[in-house]
């Protein structure tokens, strides 16, 4: 049983951009890849390594503008993520998540800035 994680942007923030987003989707596609990488070095230092195998499957993958998705496709994932009755929780996709997780609003909202004062302001 492999463990993910999905991260989206809060639905009024994507209504406020909303007009950029539609005209310029690569900015904010752009910038959630940006902040999900962050992410995923963040959960390789934290993930507990015996063989390596479970650090070897961590990823993320894209699923629109403003979602992606953080997993671990190691069968045992979500046993060392949310621990057993045995084995006490280790978080580390939950905790990457944490700490990063104002950086994707942050980060689509600062390529959407950049690109409005290249292109429409003198």
């Amino acid at each position: 049983m492999s463990a993910t994680i999905k991260v989206s942007i809060q639905q009024e923030f994507t209504e406020a951009i909303r007009d950029y987003v539609e005209q310029y989707p690569w900015a904010a596609s752009s910038a959630m890849k940006t902040v999900a990488e962050r992410v995923l070095q963040t959960s390789n230092i934290l993930v507990p390594v015996r063989t390596g195998f479970l650090k070897s499957t961590l990823g993320y993958r894209q699923d629109n503008d403003f979602q992606v998705t953080i997993y671990a496709d190691a069968p045992y994932a979500s046993y060392v993520e949310f621990g057993t009755s045995r084995m006490s929780a280790r978080l580390f996709l939950t905790r990457s998540i944490q700490q990063h997780q104002a950086e994707f609003a942050q980060e689509v909202e600062s390529r959407l800035a950049l690109l409005r004062d290249n292109f429409f302001l003198p």
